[in-house]
């Protein structure tokens, strides 16, 4: 039997996932944008793949808790590490990380929130 605090968690990182995933599908030309201003290479591509990629998330963190916080854990660990970087460097362009949901500057509390959404995703992981 499934610990129902796993599956909480999991449920509940499979619906942040899906959000964010839903904010860039919905404006293409915005998450594009952001994407370049946050200094990636080939946004296009990236504005199509980013998406998908949360929603896959999402969905293996419903059918799979372990294996779907093990992948929730690698994406929001390479994206804070990106956050740091550019903070790091003195770039403070929104990350649009819930698509134009979030236009804020970046900041610190970007971190102190995927530190907490990988914490969750730690613990689906562990489950």
């Amino acid at each position: 039997m499934p610990n129902t605090s796993v599956t909480a968690t999991a449920w509940f990182l499979a619906l942040v996932f899906a959000f964010a995933a839903v904010t860039k599908i919905r404006d293409p030309q915005g998450t594009r944008l952001t994407l370049g201003d946050f200094g990636l290479p080939r946004p296009r591509f990236l504005a199509r793949v980013l998406p998908a990629t949360e929603l896959a998330t999402a969905l293996l963190l419903v059918v799979d808790p372990r294996v779907g916080g093990q992948a929730a854990v690698a994406l929001l660990v390479a994206f804070t590490t990106l956050i740091v970087g550019r903070l790091l460097a003195g770039h403070r362009e929104a990350c649009g990380c819930f698509g134009n949901w979030s236009k804020r500057p970046l900041s610190w509390r970007d971190l102190a929130r995927n530190g907490t959404l990988i914490a969750l995703g730690a613990v689906a992981a562990l489950g």
